[in-house]
């Protein structure tokens, strides 16, 4: 049997509630029904505040032992996680997207170690009682694409461009995603699978070897590969030192849009779900 729960997560342009929408928990990933939870359990089944864990505990502040001191009572409220209060925006009451859909995202905007727990009893209060999919959620450490570029620029330093991420996802480059929601529309990317692709080892060329490898030649060669780069919206990973060090880009990645151009030899991998994510 389904699990249908009411939510009122859409609203009139005067801020008024226009209808609800029934949405079986059960359709959902573990984050997102989580969010659901929440939502549902909050005053008049809307999403007027979710508490959320961030991933942290009071025991991580660098002030911590300042603070509280030492003893059993300030070790164990050096276990009690670190909260977040999140007010999404509700859907327009004409929008066409699926609440489920909205839901998704919604969770699946959030970073990896940040996760609903519960909801609110006024747009001030959150809620004592955890929903039942807390610990569940709190295990989805799965982001959706804008998320994955947030966490690759904040958390490793690379920049990665819409552009540039659906070339190297169509020529085979970038992980896959480990998980799709809302039948297979919405792809998830593990944050294990993104560590391990930032960590990967690859060589770091300066403008210079990357016209060399795309086979300009003359005075114009490096502004040839610039102009290149800016297209594949590949950025560069760093420069050279010196004051007139080069931008550095990744090898791997020029190599693989290298070797996808027409006339290369190579035209993508072949997927089983198909498509671009951008």
């Amino acid at each position: 049997m389904p699990t249908l729960v009411p939510l009122n997560i859409r609203r009139t342009a005067d801020g008024t509630e226009a209808f609800t929408d029934t949405v079986d928990l059960d359709t959902l990933t573990p984050k997102a029904r989580a969010f659901a939870e929440a939502i549902h359990a909050s005053a008049g089944h809307r999403p007027i505040g979710i508490l959320c864990a961030t991933g942290k505990t009071k025991g991580d502040a660098p002030n911590y032992a300042w603070r509280y001191g030492t003893g059993p009572e300030a070790d164990t409220i050096a276990t009690q996680p670190v909260t977040t209060v999140i007010r999404p925006t509700a859907l327009r009451a004409d929008s066409v997207t699926p609440p489920e859909e909205w839901l998704e995202r919604q969770a699946h905007g959030l970073a990896h170690d940040v996760y609903p727990i519960a909801g609110s009893r006024d747009s001030l209060t959150t809620l004592d009682e955890r929903v039942p999919s807390a610990d569940a959620a709190r295990d989805d450490r799965c982001l959706s694409l804008d998320t994955v570029r947030s966490y690759l620029a904040d958390t490793h330093q690379l920049v990665m461009s819409p552009t540039g991420w659906s070339l190297l996802w169509k020529v085979g480059h970038l992980p896959e995603p480990r998980h799709h929601a809302l039948d297979g529309r919405l792809p998830l990317w593990h944050v294990d699978d993104i560590d391990a692709y930032a960590a990967r080892t690859y060589d770091r060329w300066t403008i210079s070897q990357v016209a060399d490898h795309l086979g300009y030649t003359g005075k114009s060669a490096n502004g040839s590969a610039r102009k290149q780069m800016s297209r594949w919206g590949l950025e560069a990973v760093g420069r050279a030192p010196g004051r007139g060090g080069e931008s550095l880009f990744a090898a791997d990645q020029v190599q693989a849009a290298h070797a996808a151009r027409p006339g290369k030899g190579r035209h993508g991998a072949a997927r089983s779900g198909g498509g671009r994510f951008a």
